[in-house]
């Protein structure tokens, strides 16, 4: 195995998946959950929430994008650890920003698993 400053964004998210199968369906809800709420009180988070870099109508855009990806891919993206890793982590796109973000705020606020969070601190907190 590669040394974990060596690994791709695929990388990380493959051996996230194997390590924990059990939370990738919680996790994907989570990241539904957000994408809508961004979609659904748009007004709000365009007030009070800093998207850094990027405008509220990017991060908007990468969150449907992100959405459209999961509800076409979700029952091989809970099954597969290549195909999360590839469809959600992979792209050539932002997307992946939005992801990650996602990833690591459910660790932090949502996930119940401490292997998990742990998990997750190790691979996207480097």
């Amino acid at each position: 195995m590669k040394p974990l400053n060596k690994f791709t964004n695929i990388d990380k998210a493959k051996l996230l998946h194997e390590l924990l199968p059990e939370e990738i369906a919680p996790l994907l809800d989570r990241i539904q959950a957000v994408c809508d709420d961004l979609k659904t009180n748009q007004d709000e988070h365009r007030r009070t929430c800093d998207f850094g870099l990027m405008t509220f109508d990017m991060w908007l855009q990468l969150s449907e994008q992100v959405n459209e990806r999961i509800k076409k891919y979700r029952p091989n993206l809970v099954k597969s650890s290549k195909i999360f890793s590839e469809q959600l982590f992979g792209s050539f796109d932002y997307t992946v920003i939005f992801v990650n973000d996602r990833v690591v705020k459910y660790a932090a606020h949502s996930c119940q698993d401490e292997k998990f969070k742990k998990a997750v601190d190790l691979l996207f907190n480097l």
